[in-house]
């Protein structure tokens, strides 16, 4: 049983902004906030459960590219969206500088910077905190309860609690339906995401609330457990041709892999597995391989990732306090002591009491992952019974993430079902020699790009080719191409 409380629905026909969520400002920036602001709960019942989800919505005055609502969710499950809004694609960043500044010295607030490729500029941004009792969301009457509090969760409870948070949203902001809807996410959101798209059109005609979905993206994605992310019954192929394929083993190991294990079992090892023979020798690929960040092959903030690889051995880095890829380290623990500063708390509309969870892998909550394979969706959307709605789709990956590496989701996403409309091509930030990464094209509106450098954060990692990415697709225009004729790009010098 999920259900919006009667009175929302009416409110929706009468209400518009909710001043109580109005956000004054927001400590650690310096000023009067650049445009509206809100924090508040969306509350509604679900399974008989009372359930509260933390939102913030960020309400730019003008915005560059049309008017959407683009909607963010991270993934985990369990990870808070307060990540993506304070490190990836929110007003404002945080990083390990945060807590360096004169200001944080002074108040013990670490300082919010603007961010340039903000996704402010191109509509209305908002994140959910969800399922609760992510970041500040809440069951019942309990701010303070633990991880287990809104009781155990599947893909299937969370997808309506997304599609009922969405509706609690709506009440509160009627003025909002108007807009075109994009949603957004990475990692588990590849599930998040489209299984919310799902609910979507399927409640079409019997939803109170007509939602004005154009789209959504996903990046770095799981798809399901019979796919990715899950028990899939693959072997290390992907992993294999990954490491190889980013020169972190030797070709003697790699031939000699090749030759013992075979591709064929490599990919699908059967009941009966790998020979020992294999596993030795993989044993030793390991070995060669030595150390990385699971999230982002090349990153060089070694010591201040929360989610190394704990079996490998780690180099003292040269570089601690910075990385490769266009960001400055320590965005996750700044945000995770942000969340605890009682004027941060305040500023957001929250009890002071309340319990910040964020978490990874459904540790610390109960989550079981349920979702087995959403290929069928994904052509039902493109050419099936839901093509008519005319619902774009964006699939990308960075291209040095190894936890979910871009060879995998290439290979998934070429197995759709869907005619290729345009192949395999560069893609660049000026039309010129400036490379952003790669795509592919297929009918049905349905494209898979890569990010060139990116690890699993691609916001975090590539800022400027994430937002080139993104803006092209919510404005619906060719990704730039590569001119390898082009000496500087037009217009300039």
């Amino acid at each position: 049983m999920f259900r919006l409380a009667p009175f929302a629905l009416a409110l929706a026909l009468v209400s518009g902004a909710p001043e109580e969520d109005r956000m004054e400002s927001i400590p650690g920036y310096e000023g009067k906030l650049p445009f509206n602001m809100y924090s508040g709960f969306l509350d509604y019942t679900l399974d008989d459960v009372e359930v509260h989800t933390h939102y913030v919505l960020a309400e730019p005055d003008s915005p560059l590219v049309g008017d959407p609502l683009i909607f963010w969710s991270n993934g985990g499950p369990g990870a808070s969206s307060m990540f993506g809004f304070t490190t990836e694609v929110g007003p404002f960043s945080l990083n390990g500088d945060s807590m360096t500044t004169q200001e944080y010295l002074d108040t013990g607030i670490p300082t919010l910077f603007p961010n340039p490729d903000s996704w402010t500029n191109l509509g209305d941004l908002l994140i959910f905190e969800a399922p609760a009792p992510v970041g500040f969301s809440y069951c019942g009457d309990d701010v303070a309860g633990p991880g287990t509090s809104c009781g155990d969760w599947t893909d299937e409870r969370a997808s309506k609690n997304n599609y009922l948070a969405l509706q609690a949203f709506y009440a509160k902001f009627p003025e909002k339906l108007v807009k075109p809807l994009y949603l957004s996410g990475e990692s588990y959101a590849g599930v998040y995401i489209p299984t919310l798209a799902r609910e979507i059109v399927e409640g079409a005609e019997t939803s109170p609330v007509k939602i004005n979905l154009k789209g959504f993206a996903v990046g770095d994605a799981c798809t399901g457990t019979e796919v990715l992310c899950g028990d899939t019954g693959q072997g290390p192929w992907w992993d294999l041709t990954f490491m190889y394929g980013h020169g972190q083993f030797s070709t003697k190991t790699y031939d000699a892999i090749i030759k013992e294990c075979t591709e064929a079992k490599l990919k699908y090892p059967g009941e009966e597995g790998l020979s020992d023979e294999c596993n030795t020798l993989l044993s030793t690929m390991d070995a060669e391989i030595g150390g990385y960040y699971d999230y982002a092959l090349y990153d060089d903030c070694t010591y201040e990732n929360g989610l190394m690889l704990a079996h490998k051995q780690w180099r003292k880095s040269s570089n601690a306090g910075g990385a490769l890829n266009d960001y400055t380290c320590g965005g996750g623990e700044a945000m995770e002591y942000y969340a605890t500063v009682p004027a941060v708390r305040e500023a957001l509309n929250v009890d002071p009491d309340s319990y910040f969870f964020s978490g990874d892998n459904g540790v610390g909550f109960n989550y079981t992952l349920t979702e087995k394979n959403l290929i069928p969706f994904y052509k039902d959307l493109a050419v099936g019974k839901y093509a008519d709605q005319g619902i774009r789709v964006m699939v990308y990956n960075g291209d040095t993430d190894p936890g979910i590496n871009s060879f995998v989701a290439q290979n998934w996403t070429s197995h759709v079902g869907l005619e290729e409309t345009a192949a395999w091509r560069p893609w660049t930030l000026d039309n010129c020699l400036a490379m952003g990464g790669y795509v592919t094209e297929y009918e049905g509106d349905f494209s898979f790009a890569t990010i060139r450098g990116a690890g699993h954060m691609v916001p975090t990692y590539k800022p400027e080719a994430m937002y080139e990415l993104i803006s092209s697709w919510i404005g619906d225009k060719d990704l730039k191409k590569y001119d390898g004729s082009c000496e500087t790009p037009a217009g300039e010098l």
